[in-house]
């Protein structure tokens, strides 16, 4: 999935089950184990608030971290 304002519009379109469902697919496709972590709504809520106050700035950097991860890097 490429990172920008558009992908930040339908990550806010998931509902909270979708959204957690899909924060803990990633976690886990890079290495990060979740199962001893409860994702509670407030947590949720807190990445919502996150990806509503993204600047295009922000966006762009975490386009750029991610494409090194991918790399590597």
């Amino acid at each position: 999935m490429k990172l920008d304002r558009n992908a930040v519009k339908r990550l806010l379109a998931l509902n909270d089950a979708q959204l957690k469902a899909l924060i803990t697919r990633l976690a886990g496709e890079s290495g990060i184990d979740l199962a001893g972590i409860s994702i509670r709504p407030d947590d949720i809520a807190s990445v919502r608030r996150a990806l509503e106050m993204a600047t295009d700035e922000d966006i762009s950097l975490a386009s750029q971290q991610i494409e090194q991860l991918r790399r590597g890097k």
